[in-house]
C-alpha cells in the first residue's frame, strides 16, 4: 500500500494533518490571529478584574461597597452620583452590591449586619416598623464605627430593611450602612474618620 496522506487513504485527515492545516492557515492570516488573541485575552482580563458581587445576606461589618442605585445622578454637577438612601436600599435588595476597596472610591460601608428573627411565614410588618426595630442598633454601630453620632456627622446612616418582595422570599438580612449625606462617593474609609 503506498504511503501518503491519511486524508487520501481514509477520506479524512489525521489530527496531525488537521493541526498542520490550521497552523498553515494562521500563517496566511496573521491579522485574524492577532484579533483573536486580543479578544480572548481581553475576555480573560475582564473576568479577572470583575469586582466580587455580594448579596445582602453575605455582607459583613467593614465591607466597602459599590451599590448601583437606580436614582444615581452623574449627569448634573449638583447630582447625587451614589444615589439616595432609598435608591441604594432598593438596588441592594434587588441585585446586591460589588465589593470595593475601602481606600478607593465606594458608595457605602457596612456598619453592622443584623438578621431579623421573624419566622419565614411571618407577615410583612412594613418598612417603617422594621427600621424602627433596627434603628438603635444601627445608631450604636454608627457611633462606634465612625467615631461620632450620626446626628452630628457629615455622613449618613442608612438602616436598610428588606422590602416586601424580599421579605416574602425569606430575606431577613438588615444591614446598617454609612454613606455620604450628599450622595457623593466616599474616597476614604468612613471607619474611625470622626466625620
Amino acid at each position: 500500500m503506498p504511503e501518503g496522506r491519511e486524508r487520501d487513504r481514509y477520506a479524512r485527515a489525521s489530527l496531525r494533518e488537521q493541526a498542520g492545516d490550521l497552523i498553515a492557515s494562521a500563517r496566511r492570516h496573521p491579522g485574524f490571529v492577532l484579533v483573536m488573541v486580543l479578544v480572548l485575552g481581553g475576555g480573560v482580563l475582564l473576568t479577572l478584574w470583575t469586582p466580587a458581587a455580594v448579596k445582602v445576606g453575605d455582607m459583613q461589618a467593614g465591607d466597602c461597597l459599590y451599590i448601583h442605585a437606580a436614582d444615581a445622578d452623574t449627569d448634573t454637577p449638583t447630582g447625587r452620583p451614589a444615589g439616595s438612601a432609598g435608591g441604594a436600599m432598593s438596588a441592594l435588595y434587588a441585585q446586591g452590591a460589588e465589593k470595593a476597596p475601602c481606600d478607593g472610591s465606594h458608595s457605602h460601608e457596612v456598619l453592622l449586619q443584623t438578621m431579623l428573627d421573624d419566622a419565614p411565614s411571618a407577615a410583612y410588618p412594613g418598612a417603617s416598623a422594621l427600621v424602627e426595630r433596627n434603628r438603635a442598633a444601627c445608631e450604636a454601630a454608627f457611633t462606634a464605627y465612625v467615631g461620632r453620632p450620626s446626628e452630628s456627622s457629615s455622613l449618613e446612616l442608612i438602616v436598610a430593611v428588606p422590602p416586601e418582595s424580599s421579605w416574602t422570599d425569606g430575606v431577613r438580612a438588615a444591614p446598617c450602612l454609612v454613606g455620604d449625606a450628599g450622595g457623593q462617593f466616599l474616597l476614604t474609609p468612613a471607619k474611625e474618620s470622626r466625620r
